[in-house]
């Protein structure tokens, strides 16, 4: 019996989700245009959806493709903003120290005098944050929706690829709850580095001129950096390795 097209769209888009979950582990040791491939596969997946909706013509499935399009215009437009911005600080920084140059190693007086741009880029990371949390909420909401379509829709689909499609779309929509987390304790480091930042100038500068820091200084920085960036670290491990899971469960559906 001919398949109809709804079912050949969602088998190709299965397919894409397996290649998708393939290209995500070889990326654990490669990365680079690994990580550009898995972008541009997921865009194309995203016109089997599209073509599967005009048989279904369903509203979850259009907020789906819909939302993770938003992210990624919200994603691109922040991080070339984020760009400019930056270019132009360093632009006009380096215009207001004419002829200044490094030298091997760094002096305290050279330091001094780049301590505000570093300063300056701190809040400007700050600053970029906002655009990443709503990108990130942007597709967890459409990853939610197209699992509210596929548990709407079971019937349309064998039931142990229906089971395994749903858990797979669950399991990317909290794998980017983890990075929205992380993404949120970032920006807690990023702020309690503004806010210290005179002591971790007062403490490079002792480093440069020799002279070791007091263990009660390195042990707060320690206990102020460490614990964040370890929570950062596993929430990444496991949202990485929900992602993978996410994509191989969704790869199901090429077997319609």
């Amino acid at each position: 019996m001919e398949k109809s097209n709804f079912i050949r769209q969602f088998e190709d888009f299965g397919i894409k989700m397996y290649i998708l979950a393939i290209l995500s582990v070889i990326s654990i040791f490669t990365g680079g245009f690994i990580q550009l491939a898995i972008f541009i596969i997921m865009l194309l997946s995203l016109r089997d959806i599209k073509d599967a909706n005009l048989e279904l013509k369903n509203e979850k499935l259009e907020k789906f493709r819909k939302y993770i399009i938003y992210a990624v215009i919200v994603g691109i437009v922040g991080a070339l903003m984020i760009m400019i911005i930056v270019i132009m600080v360093v632009i006009l920084f380096i215009s207001a120290l004419p002829g200044f140059t490094f030298s091997a190693p760094l002096t305290v007086s050279e330091f001094q005098q780049i301590a505000p741009l570093i300063k300056i880029l701190l809040f400007i990371l700050l600053g970029g944050f906002p655009v990443g949390v709503v990108a990130l909420e942007l597709l967890m909401i459409a990853w939610k929706n197209f699992q509210m379509f596929l548990e709407s829709n079971s019937a349309l689909f064998p039931n142990t690829v229906a089971a395994k499609t749903i858990g797979g779309s669950a399991k990317i929509k909290n794998s980017y709850l983890y990075l929205l987390i992380s993404l949120i304790i970032g920006a807690v480091l990023v702020l309690i580095t503004i806010f210290i930042f005179p002591q971790i100038e007062a403490l490079i500068i002792e480093y440069i001129e020799g002279t070791i820091p007091s263990i009660e200084s390195l042990g707060g920085l320690i206990v102020a950096f460490a614990i964040p960036g370890i929570m950062i670290a596993i929430l990444g491990i496991v949202s990485f390795i929900l992602m993978i899971i996410g994509y191989f469960k969704l790869s199901e559906l090429k077997h319609l």
